[in-house]
């Protein structure tokens, strides 16, 4: 696989933020552009556009947090928030829209009974993806 041009790095918490973005800085061709994508998921009965407290902050401090490492990198880097009822879509309509060669995201060992019974953002995006995927799995404590 050659390195990518253009790699669309997932956050979804301040956690995982920096690894993800070092890990996508590092298979990154030479003059490679990042887009951090942080998705707001929303209840299917929740407006997208509904006033969720404190929801907006935090999605800024993971982005901003995101920013960070690529720009110490040396990174170009653009980012970007939206609010979604399906992570999964959301990302998937950015892959292809902008044509993304690589995307890097983040994957827990936990479960919810909402991603047992609909699977996971990863496994949406690895079965209908039009690029490669890299998943970053933590260690097992």
């Amino acid at each position: 696989m050659k390195r990518a041009k253009r790699i669309l790095v997932g956050l979804k918490t301040l956690d995982s933020a920096g690894a993800l973005v070092e890990l996508g800085c590092r298979l990154g061709a030479r003059g490679a552009r990042l887009l951090l994508v942080h998705v707001i998921e929303l209840p299917d009965i929740t407006p997208l556009n509904a006033e969720v407290p404190g929801v907006d902050a935090m999605a800024a401090r993971i982005v901003r947090a995101g920013k960070g490492v690529a720009h110490r990198n040396r990174m170009r880097v653009e980012s970007l928030v939206l609010r979604a009822h399906n992570a999964g879509e959301a990302l998937l309509d950015e892959l292809k829209t902008r044509k993304i060669e690589l995307a890097v995201l983040g994957y827990h060992r936990r479960r919810t009974l909402g991603e047992l019974i609909l699977g996971t953002t990863a496994r949406h995006l690895a079965n209908k993806a039009p690029c490669h995927i890299v998943l970053n799995i933590p260690r097992r404590d």
